[in-house]
């Protein structure tokens, strides 16, 4: 029997270039996390608050400014769309990093499903002076909202050390943060404004700081027989 003494190094070789390709993606993917919540920040408290006159960062909620009637929702439509492209790519992009760790895996099918439930929140608006829209958006919101705590517990869960710590602390501030907001609405109000700013950067920031954690994971290399994946990430 002959042996092809080239087949093994070459067949090693393209399993490295396939793996340095999908840790490329899987790079790619989760930059688009930062990006969305830098973008964020841009769209909403820049740029749409600046179209609406005596709109009050601090005391108004960032609702307000997505709402039918607002002067930035010309601005806050397509922003909607572009935002759930990036996050939800960002969702793949740690659902790719998962390597094993069965928590993290759930956390980037829980992210998105977060990423893709935007869509429901801009087919349910407020609409500014119409309490009958009001039902509909916090229900769409509150879907939300139980998507995003999750993947956070998930992601506490499938690190170990600071970024478990980390999570931890980002949802804690989120949801204290969020439910002072709440209590306050409909405001106008500093709590409301500036409770529900801090409850948003929470998260926007966890996800950047989520992103940079994963970003540095080396490759997935070709294993050999019998080893064992990473159960955990540090």
């Amino acid at each position: 029997m002959s042996i092809d003494k080239h087949g093994l190094p070459l067949r090693r070789r393209a399993a490295t270039q396939g793996s340095q390709r999908h840790d490329t993606a899987r790079k790619a993917l989760l930059t688009a996390g930062p990006l969305s919540s830098l973008l964020y920040v841009v769209a909403t408290d820049v740029v749409a608050a600046s179209q609406w006159d005596g709109y009050r960062r601090t005391e108004q909620m960032v609702s307000e400014l997505f709402a039918v009637g607002s002067p930035g929702r010309d601005v806050l439509v397509p922003f909607t769309w572009l935002y759930t492209v990036l996050f939800t790519a960002f969702g793949v992009g740690v659902w790719n990093s998962a390597r094993g760790n069965r928590a993290l895996r759930i956390a980037g099918g829980l992210l998105t499903g977060y990423g893709l439930w935007n869509i429901m929140g801009a087919l349910y608006p407020l609409t500014l002076g119409d309490d009958a829209s009001i039902p509909m958006h916090i229900l769409a919101t509150n879907v939300q909202l139980a998507l995003m705590v999750s993947a956070m517990c998930f992601v506490a869960a499938g690190f170990h050390g600071r970024m478990r710590a980390y999570s931890i602390v980002s949802l804690a501030a989120s949801a204290v943060m969020g439910m002072v907001a709440f209590a306050a609405a409909p405001g106008p109000d500093l709590v409301l404004g500036i409770g529900e700013r801090i409850s948003i950067g929470a998260f926007l920031l966890w996800v950047a700081v989520l992103a940079v954690a994963l970003w540095k994971r080396p490759a997935v290399v070709a294993a050999p027989a019998g080893s064992a994946p990473d159960s955990a990430t540090r």
